[in-house]
């Protein structure tokens, strides 16, 4: 699968933006600040029906505009075509649309496009809390698991009505307590079962990863997960920590506090890795993450977007990098650099069709 065209009105600072796209490689070359990242954005909002900065949808509507429209046309490896449309208006609700189809639930979207996005942002992966390793693991199995996403969603739900019961000034009824544990333990369980499976078939490929990207055998890295099922049945510790968790207003256990720890040569690499290492790192676990999901569920294709991610690597990573996204490995890449040196290397190093664009000011053109 990949997008063949995409079009963008009034989408942050792009005013009107009309692509025809590679099915291979498509480089966005451009000045900070010129809308490069902003065209990626588009087509990740396409697939997860959010910004990928977090940002609000009214934050996404140009200044002055009333509304923003996305539609991007995807060819599939049968010969089928979808057009997937994404529209949201000042101080109304967001639409996507598949074909002429409004979706009921933009749940149901998840997954139909699958995609990895590489960043500068994914630094947070080793820096940030545990929200945002979190975040990986939800995005990632709900690619290929919808029962997976609708297990999650049904237990922050369920989480909210415990912590306001935990937080209220009397003491909650016992009976309701217990029905909401109960449902949060059932939708942990799944939850703690996906991600497990998960991480053992997901570490492996990205070991090897890491190892021909740093092109260093000395250097092992490895992935810890950290769940509150290790401790017995999530049922069982809320009902254990109630009174202890009503002192302090909300859920300690569950889920929702799981983790990953990120190691090399068996410590955190947060503490002891080098920004190369820590980089290596991070981009080596979002492409294993697109190695892993084009082998899941329909065996779609992921795109890839790779957003400034040379930065703070030495020219032998950078090579390296290159040579690898350039492979057979990988359909339809999308990539920006300030750096016309890092693209002309990606782009002399494949064999396949490419399309080069520049950014200036919010508009787009091909060179």
């Amino acid at each position: 699968m990949y997008l063949s065209a995409l079009s963008i009105l009034s989408y942050r600072n792009l005013q009107q933006v009309e692509l025809r796209l590679s099915p291979n490689v498509n480089c966005f070359i451009g000045r900070n600040g010129m809308g490069k990242t902003n065209v990626l954005d588009a087509v990740y909002f396409l697939s997860f029906c959010k910004s990928s900065t977090g940002a609000l949808d009214q934050q996404c509507i140009l200044h002055g505009a009333d509304y923003f429209m996305l539609q991007g046309t995807y060819e599939r490896d049968a010969g089928d075509r979808d057009v997937i449309t994404c529209t949201a208006k000042r101080g109304g609700r967001k639409h996507i649309k598949r074909g002429e189809k409004d979706y009921k639930r933009l749940s149901e979207h998840i997954g139909h496009i699958p995609l990895v996005m590489i960043s500068p942002a994914d630094a947070a992966l080793i820096t940030g809390g545990s929200e945002e390793r979190r975040r990986l693991l939800n995005q990632v199995i709900a690619q290929y698991d919808p029962s997976y996403l609708a297990a999650v969603m049904r237990y922050q739900k369920s989480l909210a009505q415990r912590n306001a019961l935990l937080r209220s000034d009397a003491a909650p009824d016992a009976a309701l307590m217990e029905v909401v544990e109960g449902l949060m333990s059932d939708d942990a369980e799944r939850i703690t079962t996906a991600r497990s499976a998960f991480l053992s078939e997901f570490l492996p490929i990205f070991q090897r990863l890491y190892a021909r990207l740093c092109d260093n055998d000395n250097e092992h890295v490895d992935i810890c997960y950290t769940t509150h099922a290790t401790r017995g049945a999530l049922s069982t510790l809320l009902r254990d920590y109630r009174e202890r968790e009503r002192i302090v207003g909300y859920t300690l256990h569950g889920p929702h506090r799981d983790d990953l720890t990120l190691l090399i040569d068996g410590y955190p690499i947060r503490r002891e890795g080098s920004q190369g290492q820590s980089k290596t790192f991070c981009i080596a676990m979002k492409l294993a993450q697109y190695l892993y999901l084009k082998s899941r569920g329909d065996k779609v294709t992921p795109l890839l977007l790779l957003d400034d991610i040379f930065d703070k690597l030495d020219a032998g990573r950078v090579a390296r990098i290159v040579d690898y996204v350039s492979g057979d490995d990988f359909s339809q890449i999308f990539i920006t650099d300030t750096n016309r040196d890092h693209l002309d290397s990606i782009l002399s190093a494949t064999h396949r069709d490419y399309r080069l664009f520049t950014v200036a000011d919010g508009r787009v053109s091909t060179n």
